[in-house]
């Protein structure tokens, strides 16, 4: 359900938008993914790049991304990975998903 772990990660990481929280949801499920904006645009069906471009360099600054050449990929960190499954099975979950949405863009 939602806690003070995935309070604290939202703040920290300023997960302030449920497409944000949705590409980060998307990119756990796929770990070893490196691929261009296109591509994540298109396998996260968040067409509009210009929006993609702007979440990815935000969570670059907090350290969630990597840039990979031309590519990037989810930053990988034991924390990081058990932060996102975290909030992957908060998620999953209707209610705890409407609190979390709710910390997200509230």
């Amino acid at each position: 359900m939602m806690n003070d772990v995935n309070v604290h990660f939202i703040n920290k990481n300023h997960i302030d938008s449920f497409q944000k929280l949705n590409f980060l949801l998307f990119l756990q499920t796929q770990p070893d993914l490196d691929a261009t904006i296109q591509e994540l645009a298109a396998r996260s069906y968040l067409g509009y790049t210009a929006l993609l471009e702007k979440i990815i360099a935000d969570l670059q600054r907090v350290g969630l991304i990597d840039q990979t050449g031309n590519g990037y990929k989810l930053h990988r960190e034991p924390g990081i990975n058990a932060s996102l499954k975290h909030l992957a099975t908060t998620f999953a979950n209707p209610v705890a998903r409407q609190k979390l949405l709710a910390q997200v863009c509230g």
